[in-house]
């Protein structure tokens, strides 16, 4: 299991989980080539920009993702569930 930053030398597997049943059932497995995934979100970026068109993911995804996170800080302290405020 890797957190956040996947290996730059080695396929990565994802596991999604539908819950069908306790004992993993409900598990597809999706395999990501190897990658610098930092690259490519700076192309990505890097080509929107010279080419004037769209960013791949919006800001209000990060907007989003910044509230996710502020969420867990806030339930780590509170020892609650805390629901993100976007």
């Amino acid at each position: 299991t890797i957190p956040f930053n996947a290996p730059n030398d080695r396929p990565c597997e994802i596991l999604i989980d539908s819950g069908k049943d306790v004992l993993g059932g409900g598990i597809t497995v999706e395999t990501i080539p190897v990658c610098d995934q930092y690259t490519i979100q700076g192309d990505a970026f890097s080509r929107a920009i010279r080419e004037d068109t769209e960013v791949p993911v919006p800001l209000e995804d990060a907007i989003a993702n910044m509230a996710v996170i502020e969420a867990i800080f806030k339930s780590a302290a509170t020892k609650r569930w805390e629901i993100p405020r976007i």
